[in-house]
């Protein structure tokens, strides 16, 4: 593991550990991270005798305590801490399982029967870096905002939450129409600012992507991400599911994902494909500068969107890619709202420098390609009275037709 990643787990780690979830990473037998999971829980569908016969092949596993249970969708929960061969690792359980199932549809491209309990990532897999101080202390964005788009159009925001200073429309004019889940403020430090902490001011720099180019749309960020930089997968879909019964969205961002035990398709997102099959999700694909796929981008049904550096012209050197990348966009030395105070950095190489930021912020990462795809379909929806679905595809068709050589197709602010 890399020292950003293991600065990153380790922070997750802890806020798991403080809400009463233990997480771990399964390696890869080069000794890579595969993926990182719940300690002692796996989760599976509720169909037919499903989950009691893999009960069978795994004796002493249990359905997980009521509280533990996904409160929408066909999941369940297993626990795996009585079985009867004895502690095993997730990891280890899954491995048996796999011997002992005759037939195993994830080997032909299909759902899996049993998965871990994965742990879905704002970190490095979707903000490449931490935020840098723009130079110049610059009161604008970059991108610009645009003109005028994405009239009467909804974007839900699955992310941190917002700042508390960003309802200032002459200091952030861009912001107008933008709310959300308020983000909870770090500690007063004896300077009077505030202490920033650690993924702060995502949501509030996502947001203000997706309005810059979709000036009129109403953008709601909700706090999915706040306590820990990750969520468990059925948790993050209970959330999404809640997005949508409350604000009813015409496109979601998120800005998050995780890699996956074998690439098999993560249940929970499979489940919300089913519940909302008409959704159009906009996703990350993911920090790691590989080809591996990353959910729910990966999915077909998902918009992926890779970054493009700051020539837009080259894909940005941290950017995930394949074919399963629908669209690139720029991604790298973005300017845009952000937190005020004074953030200590956490990983190296510049691990314990401080630095004092005024409400704006350079940041680099496919989580902020993302919003600004998603603002780019909300302005198309507008432009063209279409739904939508139409405005992807429309888009995409434009992307393809305007393709970089060798990254693949691109789109661009206006």
């Amino acid at each position: 593991m890399d020292p950003v990643t293991w600065a990153q787990y380790l922070t997750m780690k802890d806020s798991f550990s403080r809400q009463g979830v233990e997480i771990e990473v399964a390696y890869t037998p080069a000794g890579d991270v595969d993926y990182i999971y719940a300690v002692g829980r796996l989760l599976a569908m509720e169909r037919d005798d499903n989950v009691e016969r893999l009960q069978g092949m795994l004796p002493g596993m249990r359905r997980a305590d009521p509280g533990e249970q996904p409160e929408v969708g066909d999941f369940v929960v297993l626990s795996i801490d009585e079985a009867e061969d004895g502690y095993l690792t997730v990891p280890e359980a899954l491995e048996l399982i796999d011997e002992r199932l005759e037939e195993n549809p994830a080997l032909d491209d299909g759902e899996p029967l049993l998965t871990p309990v994965h742990v879905v990532h704002i970190t490095k897999i979707c903000p490449g870096v931490e935020p840098e101080v723009p130079s110049g202390y610059p009161t604008q964005p970059w991108p610009a905002p645009s003109q005028a788009g994405g009239k009467g159009v909804k974007i839900g925001v699955s992310d941190t939450g917002l700042q508390p200073n960003i309802d200032n429309p002459v200091r952030y004019p861009w912001l107008a129409d933008v709310t959300g889940d308020q983000e909870p403020v770090g500690p007063i430090l004896p300077s009077g600012l505030q202490r920033i902490p650690k993924y702060a001011g995502h949501g509030t720099f996502v947001a203000g992507v997706a309005k810059c180019m979709a000036p009129e749309s109403t953008v709601y960020v909700n706090d999915h991400f706040t306590m820990s930089g990750g969520e468990l997968e059925y948790v993050i879909i209970q959330k999404l599911e809640q997005l949508i019964l409350d604000q009813s969205p015409d496109v979601v961002s998120l800005s998050a994902g995780t890699y996956t035990r074998n690439n098999w398709v993560p249940l929970s997102f499979n489940e919300f494909h089913r519940r909302h099959p008409d959704i159009t999700l906009v996703a990350a694909a993911g920090n790691d500068s590989t080809k591996r796929k990353f959910y729910p981008a990966a999915f077909p049904w998902v918009v992926g969107v890779g970054a493009l550096g700051t020539d837009q012209r080259h894909r940005a050197w941290f950017s995930n890619y394949g074919d399963w990348v629908d669209v690139y966009a720029l991604g790298e030395g973005m300017v845009n709202a952000y937190a005020t105070g004074v953030y200590t950095y956490q990983e190296p190489p510049k691990e314990p420098a401080k630095q004092t930021f005024d409400g704006m912020a350079r940041w680099d990462g496919t989580s902020f390609s993302t919003p600004l795809v998603a603002g780019l379909i909300a302005e198309e929806m507008t432009r063209s009275g279409c739904t939508a679905q139409d405005a992807t595809q429309a888009l995409l068709n434009k992307a393809r037709s305007e393709a970089i050589p060798g990254v693949g197709p691109a789109l661009f602010p206006p």
